[in-house]
């Protein structure tokens, strides 16, 4: 039982670290793409087609979806394509709920075709991510050991109830 409740705390704890490691890769990803659009001028899809050889899943997948979607004639406005990849692909990533919605909302404003505005809301919201992931970070060392004496104790009371 104590080791039961023991890997449950330390698997808890890995989820609140991964919750970062996701969001850490999220900012890279961003970090590509506004690189290709500031420097390679070409369209959105050619741009996640491009990026999406030089990261891992789920973000693989999230942007060769909306490649592939973006090529399909009638698949609909390219908001609801990056809402509808997002909330596929990307809502068991590991990401904050928050985040994805900030993520969804994004969407809707770099499908534009003005080069100068695409760049500008990237910024803001990296800027916007970049501060999620500083309130995670000063949370994570306080909740990971939290997580880890929850998960000892928490069977060490079992076993003594048992007894």
């Amino acid at each position: 039982m104590l080791a039961a409740t023991t890997f449950a705390g330390m698997a808890r704890a890995e989820g609140i670290e991964d919750e970062y490691r996701q969001m850490r890769m999220l900012q890279n990803l961003l970090c590509m793409i506004e690189s290709e659009i500031r420097y390679a001028h070409t369209h959105l899809g050619e741009i996640f087609l491009h990026v999406s050889g030089r990261i891992e899943e789920p973000y693989k997948g999230w942007l060769l979806s909306m490649e592939q979607r973006m090529g399909q004639a009638g698949s609909g406005a390219f908001a609801v394509i990056w809402t509808e990849a997002v909330k596929e692909h990307l809502s068991g990533s590991g990401l904050p709920e928050k985040e994805l919605e900030r993520l969804s909302v994004l969407g809707g404003q770099l499908g534009v075709l003005d080069l100068a505005l695409q760049l500008r809301v990237l910024a803001l919201y990296q800027e916007q991510l970049g501060l999620g992931m500083e309130e995670v970070r000063e949370g994570m060392k306080a909740k990971v050991r939290l997580c880890h004496c929850l998960g000892v104790m928490s069977g060490l009371l079992v076993a003594v109830l048992l007894l």
